[in-house]
């Protein structure tokens, strides 16, 4: 997939790929991410909330960022794993 012009993209739209890209997460993986991202909980406090490990919380947000890239580079957001 190429990767898109993200001078272009505008709040609106980034906005609305963030929801459809939350959408697509599992709600563990949406939380991990928002938490990390936007409240800069550390990893450990998330492992304790819910109940896994460490390695766990870095690959859910591992899979979380992934998505989010791929939504916000995406042609179509809404066609990004449309199986999810």
């Amino acid at each position: 997939m190429r990767r898109r012009d993200l001078s272009t993209v505008t709040t609106e739209d980034m906005e609305r790929r963030m929801l459809i890209a939350l959408g697509k997460m599992s709600a563990r993986q949406a939380d991990i991410f928002l938490s990390i991202r936007f409240d800069k909980t550390p990893y450990d406090v998330l492992a304790a909330r819910h109940g896994i490990t460490i390695d766990e919380v870095t690959a859910d947000f591992a899979c979380a960022l992934r998505m989010w890239s791929r939504c916000l580079h995406a042609r179509f957001p809404r066609l990004v794993w449309p199986w999810l």
